[in-house]
Parts: C-alpha cells; structure tokens; sequence
C-alpha cells in the first residue's frame, strides 16, 4: 500500500454492496486482479460513500477476501446514493465491462 494511502486502510470486509454492480468477472479475470495487485499494489483506493456501500472497487475488495487479504485504502466519500450510483457509472464506463442483463 503506498505511504500516502496508509491513513485510508480499512477492513474490506466491513463494506457494503448494494448488489446492483453491472460489472462481472470471470474467474481469470479475478486472477489478473489479484495478480496486479500483487505486482503493482494499490494505484488507487476502492470508494465507497459515508456509509461504506461501493461506488468503486467492489471487484477488488472481493478478490482480496477471496485470497484472505482484508485490509486496503479505501476513500469514503460524503455523497448522496444518487452520486454514488453516478460516480459507479462514470468509473464503470472507463475502466469496465457492464453486463448488458439485468
């Protein structure tokens, strides 16, 4: 974790999902998640809003419960769930792949 996400370190099992992330990943791509984290580490934090429900980074956090790492930076951010299901879109849109069902 870089030194200026340190203070940002939370327990990714505490948060939220509001289960309406349109992103999947296959089981390789999992893979390729952790791999990069492993090799690069964190380049930038999982968001969540006050609460602590995902705008970002779900993908992550869950891959890194799977390999029993629980601990990463997470950015809370004091937003509406109107913004926080905007900020999902926006950053799913440039980084993603939406499931096109449901």
């Amino acid at each position: 974790i870089p030194l200026p996400y340190l203070s940002l370190v939370e327990d990714v099992r505490l948060l939220k999902s509001d289960e309406q992330n349109p992103n999947r990943m296959t089981l390789k791509q999992q893979e390729q998640v952790w791999r990069s984290l492993q090799n690069y580490g964190w380049t930038y934090p999982i968001i969540v809003n006050k609460d602590g429900v995902f705008a970002d980074g779900e993908q992550r956090a869950q891959v890194c419960i799977l390999h029993k790492e629980f601990f990463a930076p997470v950015l809370r951010l004091s937003v509406s769930d109107v913004d926080r299901r905007l900020l999902r879109q926006i950053l799913n849109k440039l980084k993603g792949k939406h499931n096109k069902v449901g």
